[in-house]
């Protein structure tokens, strides 16, 4: 089976926001400890393709040179599963190959790969504002202004200098006492009462208000859903520095028009930068181990007809030997072990075993002890049989249970013992492996128990009996 190795990205985005408590130069309050949390403060990536991208390729080159509005010069901020449009078409980033390479999910469309289309990330973080009141103020309004591009500032494109309004964008609010908010109103820049430059949010209030009252104010939503989105790197920006903003949250009196002089006003900082990619390469693993079980328990059923009679926790070889030890004549013998399987393979694993060939004595291949079939004669490599009369049902054969996440072909049932036989090497059977135990995902420590049972007739030649089973532990990739 084919190994893969997994490179496992994982993008650790800093969250930077301060605040600036030093309002503008007007006759009003300062509102106290003025914050804008956004929820991720990764920078939006504007860039543009570069030959030699062709359409019907998986791969884009992107210029590391700069022109208006495309700041963006490399793949620092981008990772894995990004969505990028490019040209209009969207896309998803497979792996980054280097400062000016990345490959997609799936190829360039026509006219998406020509050379300077355009390569957009929208990174639309929501806007958490909190702060607390200056002044008492009945049944007014809060607005908040956000930066935005002087053009181009809600055409759902990122803006270097702003955040785009993009097409729509939403805000809620927190009541809390002496303030109940109404639906607040967004208005693009230049929009009424909404000065240029600024992106603006009413969220007008019923109540009488307070001093010191912490208010939380929302724009957009968590999903980016009527969410403005962020800018990219401003020209000149320097990778791994953080380009700020200033952003304003004011106070009005009912009825006051907000382009007027607010009652309480302060002005904060925002910053935004690239995520960092964090990359690391986990080697594809596998372990399998096989340990002893004691006697007297019941690892494949229940009732004392079930209880294994040997430990094969003892002993120089223990756990690597079955010691069923001198047997009784038309008596069951019982003994198991665990299997435990560990493996980081996406396609999960698989356990088989095998025989090299009947129990024969002296590790021969004449006389042996048969390989059961079961009460009915039905049992074989790939079909289950009861096996609870040793009487005349000589042989040797196993049961399985699941303990722990693994998947088992068969098992028994209370105190049935359903049997099968290993296939044998020496036959050979078919087929020539036969399932112990799997998974279809991941498994951390995947557990099951396999317990062995034989019987001899009293016709069975007197002498010591031996063969080896090899288990395989064989995980997909």
């Amino acid at each position: 089976m084919k190994l893969k190795y997994v490179i496992v990205a994982a993008s650790v985005v800093a969250v930077l926001v301060s605040s600036l408590y030093r309002p503008s130069a007007i006759n009003s309050a300062n509102l106290g400890v003025v914050k804008d949390t956004l929820q991720t403060s990764r920078l939006s990536f504007a860039g543009r393709v570069k030959a030699p991208t062709v359409a019907g390729s998986s791969h884009v080159w992107i210029y590391t040179d700069s022109a208006a509005e495309f700041y963006s010069v490399s793949t620092a901020g981008l990772k894995i599963g990004d969505t990028l449009t490019i040209g209009t078409g969207s896309y998803t980033i497979a792996s980054i190959v280097d400062a000016d390479e990345f490959t997609l999910t799936g190829n360039l469309a026509s006219g998406d790969a020509d050379d300077t289309d355009v390569i957009y990330l929208k990174s639309k973080p929501q806007h958490v504002i909190t702060f607390t009141t200056a002044s008492s103020i009945a049944s007014g309004f809060f607005r908040v202004l956000i930066p935005a591009a002087t053009s181009n500032f809600n055409d759902t494109a990122p803006d270097s200098t702003g955040f785009d309004f993009a097409s729509g964008v939403a805000g809620t609010a927190s009541d809390v006492s002496g303030y109940t908010f109404v639906t607040p109103v967004a208005t693009v820049s230049g929009g009424t009462n909404c000065p240029s430059g600024w992106h603006c949010l009413e969220y007008h209030y019923t109540g009488a208000g307070g001093v010191g009252t912490t208010i939380t104010l929302n724009i957009g939503a968590t999903n980016g859903v009527n969410t403005p989105i962020a800018p990219a790197p401003k020209s000149g920006h320097a990778e791994g520095t953080a380009d700020t903003y200033s952003f304003r949250v004011q106070n009005f009196a009912n009825a006051s028009d907000p382009t007027g002089t607010p009652t309480d006003q302060s002005t904060g900082k925002i910053g935004v930068i690239e995520s960092v990619r964090v990359t690391a390469t986990v080697d594809p693993t596998i372990s399998f181990s096989i340990a002893g079980i004691a006697s007297g328990a019941n690892p494949c059923g229940t009732g004392t007809t079930n209880q294994t009679d040997v430990t094969t926790v003892t002993g120089v070889n223990a756990p690597l030997a079955v010691p069923f030890g001198t047997l009784s004549l038309n008596t069951f013998m019982d003994a198991a072990h665990l299997l435990t399987v560990s493996t980081n393979a996406a396609n999960g694993y698989i356990v088989t075993a095998q025989e090299n060939d009947q129990l024969g004595k002296d590790g021969g291949t004449t006389p042996f002890i048969v390989d059961a079939d079961g009460d009915n004669g039905l049992a074989n490599e790939t079909t289950s049989d009861t096996w609870d009369t040793a009487s005349g049902n000589p042989g040797f054969g196993y049961t399985l249970k699941s303990v722990s996440g693994a998947t088992v072909p068969f098992t028994s049932t209370g105190a049935n013992f359903n049997v099968r036989t290993f296939p044998s090497i020496a036959d050979p059977d078919s087929p020539l492996v036969q399932t112990i135990m799997s998974s279809t995902g991941t498994a951390d420590a995947h557990t099951a128990n396999v317990c062995y049972r034989i019987s001899v007739a009293a016709t069975q030649a007197a002498g010591d009996y031996e063969n080896q089973i090899t288990y395989t532990a064989t995980a997909s990739f």
